[in-house]
């Protein structure tokens, strides 16, 4: 991606330019040749607010997507096992989203009315379920899917009307940051790891293959409007080389 949009822009096909350049395999001492075999495409790349330069499952359940869904869960979901509550999930589809309720389901969440959101949208989603919250209610702030393109800060305000929801129900509302749990990492891939290798955890994928087809057919100028599922992989192997490391796999 070569350009922005501008203000309050999406991005478009004209956004996008492909540039080859030949490399030498010669290598010099301390240097390594790398082939990049997925790289992941997610709606929080498109924050205009990250600066720039900021195997599949290691993209997406196994690695930040995982992680996000985990600890937000789990350090700041509030979700009390054996409770009686209800979560809500928005862009539950999606790559966080779908991680985050299966994770909320082995912690027992059960259904009596919305005591906690995971909120990857925000905007009119974000109002009509704080509308729907008890009192003394937790709000995570995982993603703000819906003002990726506009020009707000990150988190970008709420309205009056929502705010005042908030205190007079003794909303609680947080912002998850992964880095925040930098130290447990490895705890947390390894239980992410066992929970996709015993099958409690179910990873779905949406892949595209070919670099040269972002602008046209890439994830990323569908996964705003739900037209993927789960986590957006672009693949950089030829489709022959996949379909023989999926046998292998299997």
């Amino acid at each position: 991606m070569h350009s922005y949009s501008g203000s309050d822009g999406e991005p478009t096909k004209e956004n996008f330019r492909l540039e080859e350049t030949d490399l030498t395999e010669e290598l010099a001492d301390g240097q390594v040749l790398a082939q990049t075999l997925y790289i992941s495409v997610d709606p929080y790349l498109l924050d205009p607010s990250l600066v720039d330069g900021h195997l599949s499952y290691f993209l997406g359940a196994v690695g930040f997507t995982g992680l996000t869904a985990f600890f937000g869960m789990k350090e700041k979901g509030h979700v009390i096992p054996g409770a009686n509550q209800t979560m809500v999930v928005s862009g539950a589809a999606g790559a966080c989203g779908s991680l985050a309720g299966q994770v909320s389901d082995m912690e027992e969440c059960c259904p009596s009315g919305v005591d906690v959101y995971f909120d990857n949208v925000g905007g009119e989603i974000r109002d009509l379920v704080i509308s729907q919250m008890a009192k003394n209610s937790n709000i995570l702030v995982c993603g703000q899917i819906s003002q990726y393109n506009t020009d707000f800060a990150y988190p970008p305000p709420i309205p009056a009307q929502t705010a005042a929801i908030l205190k007079e129900r003794n909303i609680r509302r947080e912002i998850s940051v992964v880095f925040d749990y930098v130290d447990h990492f490895e705890m947390a891939i390894e239980q992410l790891g066992e929970w996709v290798r015993t099958g409690k955890l179910k990873v779905k994928e949406t892949i595209t293959h070919g670099i040269e087809n972002t602008a046209d057919r890439t994830p990323s100028m569908k996964l705003l409007y739900g037209g993927t599922v789960a986590e957006s992989v672009k693949s950089l192997l030829h489709e022959t080389i996949v379909d023989q490391t999926s046998k292998s796999e299997r």
